[in-house]
């Protein structure tokens, strides 16, 4: 679709003129939040997030801004978000103390251990307490958070982050018209001392569940397969940006999922991220056609950004900063983007679909 593609129906990927955005606003609206997880000490960082995010998307579409944090908020940092959207609605939120803490099977002595192990050993967050405990809170708790209880959607914003196009349709009345379930901007190999056993433990819960996970699959899966060691590939959706349906998370098979890895410990023991976990999950129970991978959306975490390639016509009003440099990666030309593989994966995904419909 082409970026000056002119649509009146705010449910279509579009380049809307400001101008009309501001004398049509939208009227039908998704039942969906934006959820942010942050610190007191990142209010700086989230607050230029949203004035950039408000800029680019919501104040057109006016959707809620559900603050979590372990640790209550201050009211400093409470007034510096209403500054940063004035006309935005916020909830603030306190994380369950019972989910920001050890499960009762864990060996804290022996976890200790291992991030003193994984710190030596230079892997990625791995030394960090607290880090292990958001990546099992965002894998495993943050979908049942009360404050969030209303709403079907969720568009997962973290610190930091920058938004390079303007989004003048709807991405959650995008994905529930197609049936998506879960969507993506950045797709790139995990480190894999982070996750030496999670792969080993998600085959042992497929085949215990009888869930086909082979090369026939109709489901997600195969993308995540070498497909000639038969391992993991290391592919998976950067999670700092999702835009999911909250219910696939509060699904009983998810649920049971989580719990089967949790068991383990390892996400104590070891540095399991909600990324692979959310991934892997979304390779269990869901088919490739409902993920869907927002190309048009220019985006930046950290170094790593992508924009919409100019042979693909996405975009709106971009100002992607071009080239790499030492504050920012072109992630899509990168050495350790998987979007090459994803790409293969949907067409071959889109064969062997039309080798079901021949023969059902």
């Amino acid at each position: 679709m082409q970026a000056n593609a002119y649509y009146t129906n705010y449910d279509e990927r579009a380049c809307l003129p400001q101008q009309l955005l501001m004398k049509k606003p939208p009227t039908k609206r998704a039942k969906a939040a934006m959820v942010i997880l942050v610190r007191n000490k990142e209010q700086e960082a989230i607050a230029e997030t949203i004035v950039n995010f408000q800029d680019k998307f919501n104040k057109n579409f006016d959707y809620p801004y559900v603050f979590l944090n372990e640790e209550p908020f201050t009211e400093e940092f409470k007034g510096a978000m209403r500054r940063a959207a004035p006309d935005a609605t916020m909830k603030f939120g306190l994380v369950p103390e019972s989910q920001w803490s050890y499960p009762g099977w864990v060996d804290q002595e022996k976890a200790a251990q291992s991030r003193k192990s994984m710190d030596d050993s230079g892997v990625l967050f791995g030394g960090l307490e607290s880090y292990h405990h958001m990546c099992r809170y965002q894998s495993g708790f943050f979908f049942d958070h009360p404050l969030l209880d209303e709403y079907e959607w969720y568009w997962r914003v973290e610190p930091g982050v920058r938004f390079f196009c303007d989004i003048t349709y709807d991405p959650f009345l995008y994905m529930e018209k197609y049936n998506k379930k879960y969507g993506f901007v950045v797709t790139l190999l995990e480190l894999r001392d982070t996750i030496p056993t999670l792969w080993k433990t998600v085959e042992e819960y497929a085949k215990s569940r009888r869930i086909d996970i082979s090369e026939n699959s109709k489901l997600l899966f195969p993308y995540f397969r070498d497909k000639n060691s038969g391992d993991f590939n290391l592919c998976h959706f950067w999670s700092n940006f999702e835009i999911a349906s909250l219910n696939l998370w509060r699904t009983p098979q998810y649920r049971d999922f989580f719990n089967y890895l949790d068991q383990t410990g390892n996400f104590f023991y070891e540095r399991w991220g909600d990324a692979p976990v959310h991934s892997l999950a979304a390779g269990l129970f869901l088919q490739t056609d409902e993920v869907h991978y927002f190309e048009d959306i220019g985006y930046q975490h950290d170094l790593y950004r992508h924009c919409p390639s100019k042979e693909s016509g996405l975009g709106c009003r971009c100002d992607c900063p071009v080239g790499t440099n030492d504050k920012s990666i072109d992630h899509d030309k990168n050495y350790d983007t998987c979007l090459p593989v994803w790409l293969k994966h949907v067409k071959e995904d889109e064969k062997k679909r039309a080798n079901w419909n021949v023969w059902s």
